[in-house]
């Protein structure tokens, strides 16, 4: 019997929050991040809305917390003529972020570097941000170079490419072509290897061991944290926006004292510092970026003129197909 009813008449649960950045659309704009909505899915209609209210993250810290995030994510804390915020003088850095943020595990107050990160809206800071870290790191670190290589289809359309053309790439879904390691460093895993062992695109661990062709990590976070795993070099395949796909073969890590915004949604932190030197550019950043730590003393925000952005779109909160079916639910 073939059934036409929705998930094959399956009960589905969904969980999620239209504040937090919505879904990758490559140089799409407004439009298309909101039309790439679940929202926007025939399927929503199915469904029926319960809203959770109690931010279990931060619910031991204060109600004026939860209220500044919740204001962050509904767009509604007041803006100057610029359309900025003026950064709460108790979240303001005014040092090196880098200073501030790691200090303690540098000063041996703290030995878990998992439990601290800073967040970056581009990749381009991030990148510069974790090699500095590293380098402050005691010890020598260990270079692992790629071999990297252009596939293509037919031969005849091989292109002549310089490797190290190739080498220059850094895509943020691929491992640098240098991969410098030093034991104790934390990565994150950009490919998902066994989900079920928990190795899954996104997962942080801490490197113990290096050998030419493992990396020995323990987890860093989550169930699993302190399981030793080991990390294979692989294939690492790249071709959006590229006229050919770019073969890397590389450990599939990259050095994550800090991340993308985006790539931290759905982390939690006991310290975050949060760069905004460059602009945030999307729906949510601002929400997501000061709500991974556990409290308010956890976030420290670096900005050039102490002010910073929020980018809110309403009608992504507001959908009046949600609204005039809601059923609020506390937790």
């Amino acid at each position: 019997m073939q059934l036409e009813l929705p998930f094959g008449g399956k009960v589905m649960v969904l969980g999620g929050d239209f504040r937090q950045v919505l879904p990758v659309v490559r140089k799409g704009g407004r439009a298309e991040l909101i039309a790439s909505s679940i929202q926007k899915s025939p399927l929503w209609q199915s469904f029926t809305i319960y809203r959770l209210t109690e931010n279990m993250r931060v619910t031991a810290h204060g109600d004026e917390w939860k209220r500044y995030l919740i204001e962050a994510g509904n767009g509604t804390i007041p803006v100057d003529n610029n359309d900025e915020i003026a950064i709460p003088e108790e979240l303001l850095c005014r040092q090196s972020l880098a200073d501030e943020i790691f200090a303690p595990f540098f000063n041996g107050e703290c030995s878990d570097l998992s439990e601290v990160v800073i967040l970056t809206p581009k990749n381009q800071d991030s990148l510069k941000i974790n090699n500095r870290i590293l380098e402050s790191m005691p010890g020598d670190d260990i270079v692992y170079k790629s071999i990297d290589t252009i596939v293509v289809e037919d031969p005849k359309d091989m292109l002549n490419l310089p490797t190290e053309f190739l080498n220059k790439m850094t895509p943020s879904e691929l491992p640098p072509h240098e991969l410098h390691i030093k034991k104790g460093c934390i990565v994150m895993l950009l490919k998902n290897l066994d989900m079920k062992e928990g190795l899954c695109n996104g997962t942080r661990l801490t490197v113990v061991e290096t050998a030419p062709r493992v990396l020995g990590c323990r987890f860093a976070c989550g169930s699993r944290k302190g399981s030793y795993v080991l990390i294979p070099r692989i294939d690492n395949y790249y071709s959006q926006d590229l006229p050919f796909t770019l073969k890397r073969r590389q450990f599939p890590v990259r050095l994550c004292f800090s991340m993308t915004i985006n790539k931290s949604q759905g982390q939690t932190f006991s310290r975050v510092g949060i760069s905004l030197n460059d602009r945030i550019f999307s729906h949510g950043q601002l929400h997501v970026a000061l709500s991974r730590a556990r409290s308010k003393e956890g976030v420290k925000i670096e900005s050039r003129n102490g002010l910073m952005q929020n980018i809110v779109y309403q009608e992504i909160l507001y959908d009046t197909t949600v609204q005039n079916r809601d059923i609020t639910h506390s937790v």
